[in-house]
């Protein structure tokens, strides 16, 4: 019998590092990779019982946005030794396992300094998505004021990010501008992401450049990403920093950071350096010791994949792909919170409408790759939001918890039967900016805030007011992005929200609030558990399949039948429409007040 081929992904999360094998069943295949005429509704891969491991961790430290580089790289070796231990021991003569590919969804923005040996330089010289830190909302605020409201919404066009303390222009400002890091600095040959760190490591080509996939790139903020190439505007804004390179004698020379950033390519670039096997020999003539440890990956078929950002991932993974209905919108809520959905945009595109598609305030508009984008928003805290909760409530048992939230679901029913009576329930509101706002504001330095307390208030109003306020805020994204999408709701149906992360999809009452909330059905799919995992494996098989065929695949656009586990149905009562009016009038209201107190003096 052939092997089954077996695709490892890699899903570096913000709360976890997780290695899962998946079988290459070949997109729209009813078997291996080579049965070319099944169902297109027929998923392209299937995760392998058992064979997955995952590292439960803190990736980046809040607000200061630091990564801890040496601990997820320690981490991902361990979740790939695991995995590979379990293919190893499942194979027999009978039925053996060959891994075909390795790919990778991370966290995004990172962005991580190395030296000349391709090691990191330290974890202060690291940049991501969760920095909240003063002297970057500083830098914000210098380039708000430099370039203005025209170049601001033309920028925001064009890369589909504003400026924020979590993307990458501000964060590099700030740390070229600091004296404390020269040194750091004098050590940086280049700035590379996680995936890229992990490829050059495993294939002992450390001096040759890994590539960063256009889905890494566009998270920086600083990728063009109707072009899929470095912004020019934001290229000019970074001339301040200066990195520093020896030349051949010994002589420092400073350059651009344009000149420290990868090349790009799209995740599935086939370069040699990653599709040849991971080599024996380092750049160095010393022996690889993870070609010695890993002889899965030694096969001349073997190939690597560039990272993907974990939204597109998850998208793509719950079932979220693009497809033709376009009536399917991602809520992901982990420790973070996001809404999107899939748009086809080519590169190459001739489509007038594709080419001018705009980009509402508020929203992001990301690369998934080549042929499609990524338009939604996100939240810096979504089940964080709730653990903060739950942990300043002396909620530490799980029963506790359960019998705690039993209690907040009774909070909701009186709310909505308040609302029926029309009385005007006392309410507490929440603004959930525990680590900063992202969507829809973007505004630097936001804050947290719990208002409407009296001697009355309950834990359950503060366990109540945490819930709602995550889903407000999830609400005013998919506001935006029917904004975008209405006109096949419209003419269709409306749409349904495929709900994935842990802190979505166990928690009943909060899938019912975002029903009854969004109006929109919410479900849980049984398939797309681990979404961003199950995402990256489906887009490498699709890429596998068009190299083994020749043929075009867009593994975002292949429709698969939900696999319905779990539902909510939006609550069709005008009380219930009522209360959530009164609830997100409440909280913009508040948002409003507070504002000013967010800025400096």
């Amino acid at each position: 019998m052939a092997p089954r081929s077996v695709i490892l992904a890699i899903d570096a999360g913000s709360s976890s590092i997780r290695c899962t094998g998946y079988e290459h069943r070949g997109v729209g295949g009813d078997g291996g990779p080579s049965d070319g005429g099944a169902s297109p509704s027929r998923a392209p891969v299937r995760a392998l019982e058992g064979v997955c491991h995952a590292v439960p961790m803190a990736s980046v430290v809040p607000n200061a946005g630091h990564i801890r580089v040496d601990e997820v790289l320690s981490a991902v070796d361990e979740c790939v030794d695991e995995v590979l231990r379990k293919l190893r021991e499942e194979s027999s003569p009978h039925c053996s396992c060959r891994v075909v590919a390795v790919g990778f969804s991370t966290f995004v923005m990172n962005l991580v300094g190395v030296d000349a040996n391709g090691d990191p330089v330290g974890e202060a010289a690291t940049l991501s998505y969760a920095c909240n830190r003063e002297d970057v909302l500083k830098e914000c605020r210098s380039l708000i004021r430099t370039l203005g409201p025209d170049e601001l919404k033309s920028m925001h066009q064009r890369t589909g990010a504003p400026i924020h303390s979590g993307y990458a222009a501000p964060q590099l400002l700030a740390f070229y501008k600091n004296p404390e890091n020269r040194s750091m600095i004098e050590k940086i040959e280049s700035w590379q992401t996680i995936s890229g760190l992990c490829i050059h490591r495993w294939t002992g080509k450390r001096r040759l450049p890994v590539p960063m996939s256009y889905s890494e790139a566009s998270w920086t903020g600083m990728l063009n990403f109707r072009t899929c190439e470095w912004d020019d505007g934001v290229m000019e804004l970074l001339k301040a920093c200066k990195g520093v390179k020896k030349n051949a004698a010994g002589e420092k020379v400073y350059h651009d950071v344009l000149d420290l950033l990868p090349p790009l390519a799209d995740f599935d670039a086939g370069l040699p350096s990653l599709a040849e096997g991971i080599a024996q020999y380092c750049s160095d003539g010393k022996v690889n010791g993870h070609w010695e440890r890993w002889p899965e990956f030694r096969s001349s078929s073997f190939n690597l994949f560039l990272g993907v950002g974990d939204g597109a991932a998850a998208n793509v993974g719950s079932k979220c792909g693009g497809y033709p209905s376009g009536k399917r919108v991602a809520v992901t809520v982990g420790t973070s919170a996001a809404a999107r959905i899939v748009i086809p945009l080519s590169v190459e595109s001739d489509n007038v409408h594709e080419r001018n598609m705009f980009v509402p305030p508020g929203l992001f508009c990301y690369r998934v790759h080549r042929g499609h984008v990524l338009l939604g928003g996100a939240l810096t805290d979504g089940g964080s939001v709730v653990e903060w909760a739950r942990s300043l409530l002396n909620l530490n048992s799980n029963d506790a918890f359960r019998e705690f939230m039993m209690k907040v679901e009774e909070e909701y029913n009186r709310k909505i039967d308040c609302c029926s009576r029309q009385s005007s329930p006392e309410n507490v509101t929440m603004i959930p900016f525990l680590s900063g706002e992202r969507s829809t504001g973007y505004r630097g330095g936001a804050k947290g805030c719990v208002s409407g307390i009296t001697r009355q208030t309950t834990a359950v109003d503060i366990g109540y007011a945490s819930l709602e306020s995550v889903i407000l805020r999830i609400n005013c994204v998919l506001n935006l992005v029917k904004g975008v999408n209405c006109p096949q709701w419209d003419r269709e149906g409306r749409g349904v929200i495929v709900a994935s992360g842990n802190a979505l999809e166990r928690n009943s009452l909060w899938r019912q609030m975002l029903a009854d909330c969004s109006s929109m059905d919410v479900v849980v799919d049984s398939d797309s558990r681990e979404a961003a995992s199950r995402g990256i494996a489906i887009l490498i098989a699709g890429s596998l399949r068009q190299r083994e065929k020749g043929c075009s695949v867009d593994t975002c656009g292949i429709e698969e039948p939900l696999a319905i586990v779990q539902e909510a149905k939006a609550t069709e009562k005008p009380e219930v429409k009522e209360h959530w009016r009164r609830a997100s009038a409440a909280q913009e209201t508040l948002i409003g007040a507070i504002e000013p107190t967010w800025k400096p003096t």
